[in-house]
């Protein structure tokens, strides 16, 4: 039994480090009274009793008579599968209530000042890159080193984000040096959504750039492994044009 992998999803769950250990034990041990659990899991029994009544309303455990003694077994572990899908819907409506709710929030705010937001490092530029999924169906302009970038972000970190922004219809105009033929675009180049367009520069810039909404990041090569967002309207016009 994969209990790593297990430990995963419980975690996604966001389920206490009790319920884990109740719930993995019952997995691969079977199942147990409460006095068993405690033995096995080192918890005491009152706290195992409370663990078990969680897991009872989640249905992921069962209770059992046997011969007048209750016992407790793992329920159904397609179960655990059908929590983390409305995990991933509550979520997915949480986050669509306050993508439609930004507008109104920010006509509260005073957004004449510019904004700009530095990121360093490995983590803190995957958290540039994902500021884009904020705008479903942007339009975005960028200057992309294609080396740089892959030298910075794992394969599967990008996957991952050319997947959700082509699955959120983020469009890219990918702006590269005259004489780039298809072959030598950037492999999250999507023939459905996205564009060529030749510039005059022979090679693409250190940095690369990306322009969307009222936004403009930079991301710096893994050398100097920085990155910065600045949004202002003006600024972002600029450098469109």
């Amino acid at each position: 039994m994969k209990t790593d992998t297990i430990s995963a999803a419980l975690r996604r769950l966001e389920m206490s480090d009790g319920e884990q250990l109740i719930y993995l034990s019952l997995l691969r041990d079977g199942r147990a009274t409460a006095r068993l659990l405690a033995d096995r899991t080192g918890l005491t029994r009152p706290s195992v009793y409370d663990q078990l009544k969680k897991l009872i309303a989640l249905n992921l455990v069962v209770e059992l008579d046997v011969e007048g003694k209750a016992y407790f077994a793992a329920g159904d572990i397609k179960h655990l599968d059908a929590l983390l899908g409305d995990r991933i819907d509550r979520l997915e409506q949480s986050r669509q209530f306050l993508l439609e709710a930004l507008p109104d929030i920010e006509a509260g705010l005073d957004t004449v000042t510019p904004k700009i937001r530095f990121f360093e490092g490995e983590d803190g530029m995957k958290q540039l890159m994902k500021d884009l999924m904020w705008h479903d169906g942007a339009m975005v302009e960028t200057t992309w080193n294609d080396t740089e970038i892959k030298k910075i972000f794992d394969s599967a970190f990008l996957r991952w984000w050319n997947e959700r922004r082509v699955t959120r219809k983020i469009k890219i105009t990918w702006l590269c040096p005259k004489g780039t033929k298809k072959t030598d675009v950037p492999d999250f180049y999507n023939s459905a959504l996205d564009t060529i367009v030749p510039v005059a520069h022979s090679k693409a810039p250190l940095m690369t750039r990306l322009v969307y909404a009222n936004k403009v990041a930079c991301i710096s090569s893994q050398k100097e492994a920085f990155g910065f967002i600045v949004e202002s309207k003006e600024f972002a016009t600029l450098e469109r044009n």
